[in-house]
């Protein structure tokens, strides 16, 4: 890469750290308001500055995902287990977010990312959006990203994880906007499902306890050793 794409490529970042800031400025003064509406808008566009963002560090480091363009992710079986229990405390639905780390362009899920809820019943949850949105605001500003969101449906099985028209809308709505996260599924006797829209997806799991059942499914094994 030439020093004027260098020089280019530094003065876009400036901008549009100057621009992050000022939304970000922004939307903790609209936060004090009752204004979902705004909060809305400013979140997705902090969002897809912040997309901006990574891609002219993906550029400048010449990094990719393995050269091979498909995203990758990597998590342990324990910490995928530590997710079912947190998933199925009870009988009723639950949902959480997931960020972690980023290395050599590959996605690293080993963080929770929790939020109040506005309804949670056994065939559903809704999460509080002023809640939501303070939490990933929060990622940002530690320079985080929501890498996937994880929650539990009822029902056993590898059928019970398949998503709903709901959950289908919200993974497209991030895609479209440009996110990377994944969406996990979760049955009650330990069946995963990963899914991205677009299949642009590799699931790396490390650890044992956890056993590959199809393309994209897995099955959490010795639950009561867990």
């Amino acid at each position: 890469m030439d020093r004027e794409a260098l020089h280019q490529i530094q003065v876009e970042r400036q901008r549009l750290m100057k621009k992050r800031e000022a939304l970000l400025d922004s939307f903790t003064k609209v936060a004090a308001t009752n204004r979902p509406k705004r909060l809305s808008e400013l979140f997705i566009k902090i969002c897809q500055t912040n997309e901006f963002l990574k891609s002219l560090d993906q550029i400048d480091s010449k990094k990719d995902a393995g050269g091979s363009g498909r995203r990758r992710y990597a998590v342990s079986s324990l910490f995928l287990h530590e997710s079912f229990k947190k998933l199925t405390a009870d009988q009723d639905e639950e949902f959480f977010f997931i960020t972690g780390n980023e290395i050599d362009g590959g996605f690293v899920l080993d963080q929770w990312a929790e939020f109040a809820h506005q309804k949670r019943s056994l065939v559903g949850v809704t999460a509080d959006t002023r809640s939501t949105h303070k939490l990933l605001i929060k990622l940002e500003q530690f320079g985080h990203r929501l890498l996937a969101h994880f929650h539990s449906h009822p029902g056993n099985g590898a059928d019970a994880t398949n998503p709903s028209g709901i959950d289908e809308n919200f993974q497209r709505r991030l895609e479209s906007a440009g996110h990377v996260a994944v969406m996990a599924i979760f049955s009650r006797d330990g069946f995963i499902r990963f899914i991205r829209l677009d299949q642009n997806i590799d699931i790396e799991i490390y650890g044992s306890g956890v056993e590959k059942h199809a393309t994209g499914i897995y099955r959490l094994t010795n639950l009561n050793q867990s």
